[in-house]
């Protein structure tokens, strides 16, 4: 059994637009969302701290052990992103972009149908991308690690404290 997650993303300036859209057997669409939201620079988001280091810290083995075999239900069928990046300054937009781009070839040996890039914008700060992602999951691999991840006590925990439930015990 299948499921499709699709992303994608567009920021330019500051404007950014999202559309996930969720499918079953890769066609039936369940979810479909779009987002758009434009940021200012003086906005500031200041949440309410909650005490996790604790129940994150026990819980942890059990968490990467968890993504490890998720890893197995997963497959990228489609990845492509196109990012412009510039800096005020030349050279550190050349040293940057060299980066980019080295990390990028490492991404199109992991996928090899990815479609990644990126352009450097030179004498203007900027950082502009557009890109899509589609990801297959096989629900029935990742059936038992949730089991599993579930079953353990300290990952019941750590959901009642990040829910703030009061009986964490």
């Amino acid at each position: 059994m299948g499921l499709r997650i699709s992303l994608s993303f567009e920021k330019t300036g500051s404007k950014l637009s999202a559309i996930i859209k969720i499918n079953i057997f890769k066609k039936i669409t369940v979810y479909n969302s779009s987002k758009e939201k434009e940021t200012s620079k003086d906005e500031d988001d200041e949440k309410e701290s909650k005490n996790l280091m604790k129940p994150l810290k026990n819980a942890l083995p059990y968490i990467s052990d968890f993504l490890k075999k998720t890893v197995k239900s997963l497959k990228v069928s489609k990845l492509e992103n196109h990012l412009k990046f510039g800096l005020a300054s030349y050279a550190d937009t050349a040293q940057y972009i060299g980066y980019i781009w080295a990390v990028n070839g490492f991404i199109k040996t992991l996928y090899p149908v990815s479609k990644v890039s990126a352009e450097p914008v030179f004498g203007d700060p900027v950082i502009d991308f557009k890109g899509c992602l589609d990801v297959d999951i096989n629900l029935l691999k990742l059936l038992l690690p949730v089991v599993s991840l579930i079953s353990k006590k300290e990952i019941r925990i750590l959901i009642k404290t990040f829910r703030g439930d009061k009986n964490e015990k």
